[in-house]
């Protein structure tokens, strides 16, 4: 049984979108990449840190309530504008994590030896923001949130540290049409059957 075109250039769709955006949709990929750029980042950038998560909290807050994250809403197609409102918690003693922080998308969870800074509380703001991964809209939303809140300089630093580790922040590349796709396959099986 032949598959149709339509058939194979659906899949080719999906691989499409799975590869523009690592992580979204299949294992993050992407995330021992991006961490050892943000390393590489914080050693280059003084990070404003916080006293308490009380001062993280007002932070938070601040960054939510801006015209910047409100955008980053409205791009990840988010409906539920309730959830804006992101709380700051400390993290429970021995609760075996070893990150500086985490979220469930609706609050984050700090760990005050080691997270309580404003570049950890716009990483997790970006995770809430609908990338709960490392991919390619991350990157790209947190390098906004960067610019805004930490400074230009800070933003080209990370931005250069993630072109290092060559991990695209930019906008997606967009598939091929139907009819270019058709083309570019014909043409792949004629080089297949030289061979």
């Amino acid at each position: 049984m032949k598959i149709s075109d339509q058939t194979l250039y659906n899949a080719y769709l999906i691989k499409h979108k799975e590869k523009q955006n690592r992580g979204a949709i299949t294992k993050d990929s992407e995330r021992k990449k991006t961490y050892e750029a943000e390393w590489a980042f914080a050693r280059q950038v003084k990070i404003p840190r916080f006293e308490s998560v009380d001062q993280a909290q007002k932070f938070v807050t601040k960054v939510c309530k801006s015209t910047t994250y409100k955008k980053l809403w409205e791009e990840n197609d988010r409906w539920d504008k309730w959830l804006m409102n992101v709380d700051v918690k400390q993290k429970q003693t021995g609760h075996g994590r070893r990150t500086a922080a985490f979220t469930n998308g609706r609050s984050i969870t700090v760990d005050p030896l080691v997270g309580l800074d404003a570049y950890t509380m716009l990483h997790e703001l970006a995770h809430c923001a609908g990338n709960m991964h490392h991919g390619r809209s991350f990157r790209k939303q947190l390098l906004k949130l960067v610019s805004r809140f930490l400074g230009t300089e800070p933003a080209k630093i990370l931005k250069s540290e993630f072109r290092t580790r060559k991990l695209a922040c930019g906008e997606a590349r967009k598939p091929l049409s139907f009819e270019k796709w058709v083309v570019a396959k014909n043409k792949m099986q004629k080089i297949r059957e030289v061979k």
